[in-house]
């Protein structure tokens, strides 16, 4: 599926889709307990299928309500509190999530995790990079990913409109962000590169778009 080009109409937002997302949010939320008490030693957020043993896995509510309960993954409003007492995890690892929710509800979700992760653990986070999408507009990104877009423009439309993307980073934005919501020393990363290899989950096939930072609790 073309789903990169201009002329794809699939990542139109949906009234209907959007009301039944809301509505299954509305009673999971009523029927799933507060608080979850976890035996995994690490939080994957946003774990989509990439489900992981030793990690709590959690995503949003699915929109069909069969797909709730599959084994090892938390359906989970990530727009809420997260359903976990402080301190239970020592680390954490979330890949091209913060992209779908808007600002508001990004910072609030970077101060849950700290909230849930132990002192000193790490936190991974990666995001589509604007950085590289204008350095490609800017003809000065030759990197092979970029080829299946006709134009400059058509690469921050995929980026900005897409996929249901709500907002956008770079690393002086999420690290204003993460030190705000209570992280110490954020820092850039690369690909499968980091302080705790526990909790490295990179898809590579998302790494020519990614940036990578990591931060501690």
């Amino acid at each position: 599926m073309d789903d990169h080009n201009l002329f794809f109409t699939g990542y139109q937002k949906k009234i209907k889709k959007m009301l039944k997302f809301e509505v299954i949010s509305f009673i999971g939320r009523i029927f799933s307990p507060k608080i979850r008490l976890s035996k995994n030693k690490y939080i994957q957020i946003g774990c989509g299928s990439n489900l992981k043993a030793n990690f709590e896995n959690i995503d949003f509510y699915p929109l069909k309500l069969r797909d709730i309960n599959i084994k090892n993954k938390v359906s989970h409003d990530l727009r809420y509190p997260l359903p976990y007492k402080n301190k239970s995890f020592y680390g954490a690892f979330s890949e091209h999530t913060l992209e779908h929710l808007h600002f508001g509800d990004a910072i609030n979700l970077l101060k849950e995790i700290n909230r849930v992760l132990i002192p000193g653990s790490i936190f991974r986070c990666t995001v589509p990079d604007l950085k590289k999408y204008v350095n490609f507009y800017e003809k000065k990104n030759t990197n092979k990913f970029f080829e299946k877009f006709d134009s400059g423009a058509q690469a921050i439309w995929n980026l900005t409109q897409n996929y249901q993307h709500l907002s956008v980073w770079d690393f002086n934005l999420i690290k204003e962000k993460l030190l705000e919501s209570g992280f110490k020393n954020p820092s850039e990363k690369k690909y499968l590169e980091g302080a705790n290899k526990d909790i490295i989950l990179d898809m590579e096939f998302r790494s020519p778009e990614t940036l990578y930072v990591e931060s501690c609790a």
